[in-house]
C-alpha cells in the first residue's frame, strides 16, 4: 500500500488520523506508521479500511495520489434538531464525487450546446430573507397558487422542473437517512448543482430544493459540515421558509384560524402546515420569525417533532426500470443535455451509454420518459 495515497484518501472524506483511527480501532501512531510506510496494515484492517474510505481496495497500490482531487465542494444541509457536527461518511463523500463529475460533464455539455448560463441571482447573507425569497420566486417563476393547488408530491416535481427550466442540474440521491444529510450544493459559473436526499418525504424536498437554491445564490462553496441552526444554514432556512410561507398570506390565514392569539402549539401549527406543503418545522420557524408564534416555538416543535417520515413512494402506475430511474435520479436538464449531444454527433452514443450506464434499448426509452416529461 502508498502511504501517500492512504494520507490524500483520508483527506479527501476530510477525516483526521485520529478519526480513522478510531473507526478502524487503532492506535493514531499506527494509522501515521501506515502513511509513512513504516508499517502495514493487515488484511482485515486494511480492508475495513478501504470501505471506510469508500475507496476501492486497487485504489491504495497506485504509485502516488491523483494529481487533482475530485472532492467536491459542498455545503450540506443537516437535519433538523441536529446539535453536532456531523462526522465525515463515505457514502456522502461517493455521492459527491459523482455529482462533482456529472457538473463537470454539465460544463461541458452546455459550452458545446451554446447553453445560456444559469445566472443564479447573486446575493450576500446580509441581504434580508424575504427580500431574496422574492427574487429567487420570481427568477423561476414561483406562485403561491402552485404549492395551493397540487399535491405535495406534484408540487415538489414541479419546482424541480422550474428548476431545471433555468439551467440547474437537480440531483435525487439515496443519502443514507442516519447521515442526518438532506442536500447538498456545488455552485459553478456554467453548472451549478444541487443533490436532494430521496429517503426524505416531498415536504422536505420541496424546502430543500429552496435552501439549496439559496446556497447558490450566495455562491457559497466552502467545504462543510454544518449545523442546522446556525449562521449561513439558519438564513438558507429562513429564506426557503419566506419562499414557500409568504407573509402576507401566513398572516391572513392564521387570522382566519385563530385570530389575534399567538400560537403556541404543535397542534396549531399541523393546523397551518397542510396549505404549505411544508414541515412542521417550516411552519414554526415562520411563525415565530414573523412574531406570530411565541417565542421558542421553533425549539419546542423540534423537541416533539416525531421521527421523519420515509421519502416519497414511487407512482405505481410508473414501473422502475432503469430508464426511469436514471431519469429521476439525474434529471431531465442533465439527460436531456447528453441526450441532444448525441443526436447533434457532439458525443458519440456509445460514451453517453458509458455516462448512463444503460443499454442501448434502454437508452431508447430514455428519449421517449424525457420527451413525454414523465420524470418523477
Amino acid at each position: 500500500m502508498t502511504g501517500s495515497v492512504l494520507a490524500w484518501a483520508r483527506a479527501d472524506v476530510g477525516m483526521s488520523v485520529r478519526g480513522l483511527a478510531e473507526a478502524l480501532d487503532v492506535a493514531p501512531a499506527t494509522v501515521e506508521q501506515w502513511e509513512s510506510e513504516d508499517a502495514h496494515p493487515s488484511t482485515g484492517q486494511f480492508k475495513r479500511l478501504s470501505k471506510v474510505l469508500g475507496r476501492p481496495e486497487n485504489f491504495f497500490f497506485l504509485t502516488r495520489p491523483p494529481k487533482k482531487a475530485d472532492t467536491a465542494n459542498a455545503a450540506f444541509r443537516t437535519a433538523y434538531g441536529k446539535g453536532e457536527w456531523l462526522a465525515p461518511d463515505p457514502k456522502i463523500s461517493q455521492q459527491l464525487r459523482l455529482a462533482r463529475r456529472v457538473q463537470t460533464v454539465s460544463a461541458w455539455l452546455g459550452r458545446k450546446l451554446g447553453d445560456p448560463n444559469p445566472s443564479v441571482p447573486a446575493v450576500i447573507i446580509r441581504d434580508a430573507p424575504e427580500k431574496v425569497a422574492d427574487l429567487l420566486a420570481t427568477w423561476i417563476n414561483w406562485s403561491l397558487e402552485i404549492q395551493t393547488n397540487n399535491t405535495e408530491a406534484r408540487t415538489s416535481q414541479i419546482l424541480r422542473q422550474l428548476l431545471q427550466d433555468r439551467g440547474l442540474t437537480v440531483l435525487h440521491l439515496p443519502l443514507n437517512e442516519d447521515t442526518a444529510v438532506r442536500g447538498f450544493s456545488l455552485p459553478h459559473p456554467v453548472a451549478p448543482l444541487m443533490a436532494i436526499n430521496t429517503k426524505e418525504n416531498y415536504r422536505a424536498r420541496l424546502f430543500s430544493y429552496v435552501h439549496e437554491l439559496a446556497h447558490l445564490a450566495l455562491h457559497d462553496d466552502s467545504v462543510c459540515l454544518v449545523q442546522n441552526d446556525e449562521g449561513t444554514e439558519r438564513w438558507c432556512n429562513e429564506v426557503a421558509a419566506s419562499f414557500l410561507v409568504p407573509e402576507d398570506d401566513l398572516r391572513k390565514y392564521v387570522a382566519e384560524k385563530f385570530g389575534s392569539e399567538k400560537i403556541s402549539t404543535l397542534d396549531q401549527v399541523s393546523a397551518l402546515r397542510g396549505r404549505y406543503k411544508v414541515s412542521l418545522l417550516a411552519v414554526a420557524l415562520r411563525l415565530e420569525r414573523l412574531g406570530l408564534g411565541r417565542p421558542g416555538l421553533y425549539a419546542s416543535v423540534s423537541r416533539t417533532l416525531e421521527k421523519r417520515a420515509k421519502g416519497g413512494r414511487p407512482d405505481p402506475d410508473r414501473p422502475q426500470n432503469r430508464a426511469r430511474v436514471r431519469l429521476q435520479t439525474y434529471g431531465r436538464h442533465y439527460v436531456g443535455s447528453l441526450l441532444e449531444a448525441a443526436e447533434s454527433d457532439i458525443l458519440p452514443e456509445t460514451q453517453v451509454l458509458d455516462i448512463l450506464k444503460v443499454s442501448r434499448s434502454e437508452l431508447a426509452d430514455l428519449r421517449v420518459l424525457s420527451r413525454s416529461g414523465a420524470e418523477g
